[in-house]
C-alpha cells in the first residue's frame, strides 16, 4: 500500500499529461505553417500626415495542434510607416505567441505616410514577417501615398488651386467677400466629414471635358465611391456673386450646391455631374441659377430645387433617380414662390426648363415635378415623369411619362440608348453646341438631356 501512495502523485501527473487537449499541445513540426486571410494588405491612396483607415489581417492555425510563433514583426521595424496591433498591443514586434490548434488571431494594420513632395501617388511597401518552427512566412503591406495641400478652418483671399497636388478640406474653408477662388482644370478636391466650402466671394471652377475638376469625399475605398453624406458640400452665401462652375464632378455630399444670394449676380453650372447627395443636388433660395448640360442623380431630396422665387434656367440637363438607396419624400424637380416654414412667399419666380429629362424608376415616384405658386414658366421639349401635370404640361413638345431609355442605368450610365425617345427631340439653343462630355450637338435635331447620343 505504501508503494501505491508513493507513486500516486506520478500517476496523477501522467494522467494530466495524457488528458491535455490536443489543440493545446505545441507542435515543432516545420511543416505546421500558418495561413492568412490575404497575402497582401492593400491600402488605397493615403494622403500624407493624415493616416489611413485600419485594415484587418486574420491569421489561422489550421493544424490540429498548437504552434508557438517565435516572432511577428514588421520588416521595417521602428522605421516602418506601418503600425500593428496584435492581441490588443501596438508594437512592431511580438515574440513567443502561442496559437491553439484550429484557432486564429487578428492583426490590425494602419499606415501613416510621410511627405514626399510628389504630385503623383508613390508606393509605400513593407511586410509582416512570421517565424514559426524555423519557417518564415510574410504578408506584404502595400499603400499608395500622395502629398496634398491641406486646408483647415481657412479664410481665403483671391487665390488659385492648381491641378498638381490634390487639395484636402479638413474643416470649414471660406472664400471671403470680394475675393475669388479659382480652381484650375484637372484639380482634385477631397473633403473630410467636417468639411464645407463656403463662398462669400466668387468661385470659378475651370474644368474642361478632357480635364474635369473633381470634388469628393476623403475616403478612397471602393465602398465609399457612391456613398452620400461624406462632407457637407459647397455653399454660396449672401454676398457671393458671379459664380461659374464648369465641368466639375461633385459627389458624396450632404448637399451638392446650396445657393442663397438674393439680388446678386447669378451662378452658372455647365457640364457638371452632381451625384450621391444625402439631401439635395442643387437647392437655391430666391437666387439666380443657370444649369446647362448637367447630370444630377440619386439624391435624397431635390435633384434641383428653386425655393422662395428667383430666376432658374435648366437646359439640356438630366435629373434622375435610378436604384437610389436613399428614401426620398420629395420630387426630384421643385420650383416654388415661397420657402416652406418661413414668411417668405409670393416672390417673383421665373423658370425656363428646356431640353431636359426629369425621371425615375419604380412605382413610388410618379410625380417628379412640383411647380407651386405664381411662376412665369417656359417648359418645352422635355421628358418628364408627372401625373399631377400630365394634362397641363402635355404641350410644347414635352413627352410625359415616357421611358427615356438610358443605356445602362444599373451602372449609372445615363447616356441615351439607340431607341431613346429623347434622340433628336430637343430644340437647338443658341450658344449651346456641346454636351456634358464635350461632344458636338446636332445643329438641327439635338437630343434631350445632358448627353448627345453617339453611334456605337
Amino acid at each position: 500500500m505504501k508503494y501505491l501512495l508513493a507513486i500516486l502523485p506520478l500517476l496523477c501527473l501522467l494522467s494530466m499529461v495524457g488528458c491535455e487537449p490536443k489543440d493545446e499541445v505545441i507542435t515543432t513540426d516545420p511543416d505546421a505553417v500558418l495561413r492568412f486571410s490575404a497575402d497582401t494588405v492593400l491600402f488605397d491612396t493615403v494622403f500624407v500626415t493624415q493616416g489611413s483607415v485600419t485594415r484587418r489581417l486574420k491569421v489561422y492555425n489550421t493544424n490540429q495542434k498548437a504552434v508557438r510563433i517565435s516572432s511577428i514583426n514588421l520588416a521595417g521595424a521602428n522605421a516602418s510607416p506601418y503600425k500593428l496591433i496584435i492581441n490588443g498591443v501596438e508594437s512592431p514586434v511580438v515574440n513567443d505567441l502561442e496559437l491553439r490548434g484550429q484557432d486564429s488571431l487578428y492583426i490590425l494594420v494602419s499606415v501613416n505616410v510621410n511627405p514626399a513632395d510628389q504630385n503623383l501617388p508613390f508606393l509605400v511597401a513593407d511586410s509582416i514577417l512570421f517565424h514559426t518552427n524555423g519557417s518564415q512566412q510574410n504578408v506584404k503591406l502595400v499603400a499608395y501615398g500622395q502629398d496634398a495641400v491641406f486646408h483647415r478652418k481657412s479664410v481665403l483671399g483671391t487665390t488659385k488651386w492648381a491641378a498638381g497636388k490634390p487639395h484636402v478640406l479638413l474643416d470649414t474653408v471660406l472664400v471671403r467677400e470680394g475675393a475669388t477662388l479659382t480652381i484650375e482644370k484637372g484639380a482634385q478636391v477631397f473633403a473630410s466629414n467636417k468639411a464645407v466650402l463656403l463662398v462669400n466671394g466668387t468661385l470659378r471652377v475651370e474644368g474642361t471635358p478632357e480635364e474635369r475638376v473633381r470634388f469628393s469625399g476623403l475616403r478612397r475605398e471602393p465602398a465609399y465611391v457612391n456613398a452620400p453624406g461624406q462632407w457637407e458640400g459647397i455653399r454660396i452665401l449672401t454676398r457671393s456673386e458671379n459664380n461659374v462652375i464648369r465641368y466639375a464632378d461633385i459627389r458624396n455630399t450632404m448637399y451638392g450646391l446650396r445657393i442663397g444670394n438674393p439680388g446678386k449676380g447669378g451662378t452658372l453650372l455647365e457640364g457638371c455631374a452632381i451625384q450621391y447627395a444625402f439631401l439635395d443636388g442643387i437647392v437655391a433660395f430666391t437666387s439666380d441659377v443657370k444649369v446647362v448640360n448637367t447630370l444630377i442623380h440619386n439624391c435624397g431630396q431635390y435633384g434641383f430645387g428653386g425655393l422662395g422665387g428667383g430666376n432658374y434656367e435648366v437646359l439640356y440637363s438630366t435629373i434622375v433617380n435610378y436604384s437610389n438607396q436613399l428614401q426620398r419624400e420629395t420630387p426630384a424637380f421643385v420650383i416654388t414662390d415661397y420657402i416652406p416654414g418661413t414668411e417668405i412667399k409670393n416672390q417673383p419666380t421665373q423658370l425656363r426648363l428646356v431640353n431636359s429629362i426629369v425621371y425615375s424608376d419604380g412605382s413610388s415616384y410618379k410625380n417628379e415635378v412640383l411647380l407651386d405658386g405664381s411662376i412665369q414658366a417656359e417648359i418645352a421639349h422635355n421628358i418628364l415623369r408627372t401625373e399631377a401635370y400630365k394634362n397641363t404640361l402635355d404641350v410644347n413638345s414635352n413627352l410625359l411619362n415616357v421611358d427615356p431609355k438610358f443605356k445602362e442605368v444599373r451602372k449609372q450610365n445615363f447616356s441615351l440608348d439607340t431607341l431613346s425617345p429623347a434622340s433628336g427631340a430637343a430644340t437647338p439653343l443658341q450658344g449651346i453646341n456641346k454636351d456634358l462630355r464635350g461632344i458636338n450637338r446636332s445643329t438641327t435635331k439635338p437630343d434631350i438631356g445632358a448627353f448627345e447620343r453617339t453611334i456605337d
